[in-house]
């Protein structure tokens, strides 16, 4: 016997209650079927996608070799404004007179052709100091007896330093058998350090009394940082009173800052 109800209320809501059923027990399985599609297909049209990060890709360096060191250090030599220098004989010297050798020089220039230089040299163990200005088209000379100012040839200047940064960034270029040795730290600076060899005709543009048909060994420092030559050493005899033993020593400072040079006789 079934039991019925004459109250519709009671039907009515055992109707309801069979079609959430149903609902409810199908749900999971509808949900199922749409992530198997999502899956298969990609996320429904209208669904954002997610932009993967761009993957950076690191920029290729250059190999580091002597020729890549020297030409960078001619490129900044090429374009040289202004520099302190000094040039030191730490064997041997240039013979200005008989008998007097000089020793060290040193100053600043701008190019492409002003220049200041103090010339430090020894006469019979005595000391002496001559100053050398070259501005506005003149040379002034101090006179090694009187100290006074006077006008002199730019070729009595016994070192040549006028367009410094291209002379010495010629020396780059006629280097021969150059290899990058090592790199030194000199204060808290790295440098790459270029040996190689030079004939001595190659460095009269600097030094105008070197001997000529010399071979002579020569280092650079150049700046790990920005290839800035900073010295140079030369061992050999680069002046006619060189002996075997003379190293000269060139050494640039305060790159590109400005130099003033004062004209002696206003």
């Amino acid at each position: 016997m079934t039991l019925t109800s004459d109250n519709p209320n009671v039907d009515y809501y055992r109707t309801t209650f069979m079609i959430f059923r149903h609902i409810i027990f199908k749900l999971p399985l509808v949900i199922l079927v749409i992530a198997a599609h999502v899956a298969c297909t990609g996320p429904l049209e209208g669904t954002p996608e997610s932009t993967p990060e761009p993957t950076a890709t690191a920029t290729p360096q250059p190999i580091v070799t002597s020729h890549l060191i020297l030409d960078n250090a001619y490129n900044n030599l090429s374009t040289l404004r202004s520099a302190s220098f000094s040039i030191e004989h730490v064997e041997g010297g240039i013979e200005v007179f008989p008998g007097v050798i000089i020793t060290r020089t040193h100053g600043s220039v701008r190019m492409p052709d002003e220049y200041q230089l103090t010339i430090e040299a020894e006469a019979s163990g005595t000391y002496l100091e001559i100053r050398v200005v070259n501005v506005s088209g003149h040379t002034y000379m101090t006179n090694l007896f009187t100290g006074e100012w006077q006008e002199v040839s730019t070729e009595a200047v016994p070192v040549q330093l006028a367009n410094l940064g291209t002379k010495l960034g010629d020396l780059t270029k006629v280097l021969r058998d150059h290899q990058w040795e090592d790199t030194e730290i000199v204060g808290s600076e790295n440098f790459y350090v270029i040996s190689g060899l030079i004939k001595s005709d190659d460095l009269v543009p600097v030094f105008s009394a070197s001997q000529l048909g010399s071979t002579l060994d020569i280092k650079l420092w150049v700046s790990e940082k920005n290839y800035l030559l900073k010295q140079i050493e030369i061992s050999g005899p680069v002046l006619n009173t060189d002996t075997d033993a003379a190293v000269h020593i060139i050494s640039l400072s305060d790159i590109n800052e400005p130099a003033e040079i004062p004209n002696p006789i206003p």
